[in-house]
């Protein structure tokens, strides 16, 4: 979970605390990571298979969320005011102005993610193989209202946030 790996996951370092804590726990229950054909999700299935209890899952969680955010490498290109347009209409109202988030809505910040795993995550939503699980319910969210959007939609999106909110 850096920026040096070859087989990269997403940067963990400044995520807030309590998605952290949500997505352990998703993993740990079997709510995410049982898919094999998420490939990724699945390996990360195995590894949260070794946190033991909720004390250790609060603790990793705590430790990221109070990392200094890794800059992130800028990989995906899009039409960044078609993006905005889109993320103001669709995307603000559960994740925020800026990409800062809302718990309540249940989504979570943008704002360091890299556009790279952005935008994989957001064709594994849309395909079903992220959010299957019915108790999840932000994973169900995210399925189902990504459905109608375009490869190109999602690159114009995942540009503008990191562009306009993302890491530096």
């Amino acid at each position: 979970h850096g920026t040096k790996e070859a087989q990269r996951g997403p940067i963990l370092d400044g995520m807030e605390y309590w998605y952290l804590y949500d997505q352990l726990q998703k993993f740990r229950s079997g709510l995410r990571g049982q898919n094999p054909e998420n490939r990724s999700e699945h390996m990360m299935g195995v590894g949260a298979s070794k946190i033991k209890n909720d004390l250790e899952s609060a603790l990793l969680a705590d430790w990221f969320s109070q990392q200094d955010p890794k800059p992130a490498v800028r990989t995906v290109k899009g039409d960044v005011e078609k993006g905005k347009k889109f993320y103001e209409q669709r995307c603000a109202s559960c994740h925020g102005e800026t990409a800062e988030g809302n718990r309540l809505a249940l989504g979570p910040a943008l704002n360091q993610l890299e556009g790279w795993y952005f935008l994989d995550q957001m064709r594994k939503f849309r395909k079903g193989i992220r959010g299957y699980h019915p108790k999840d319910e932000g994973g169900q969210i995210m399925m189902a209202a990504s459905q109608d959007i375009s490869d190109g939609t999602l690159k114009d999106v995942v540009a503008y946030v990191v562009e306009a909110y993302g890491p530096a």
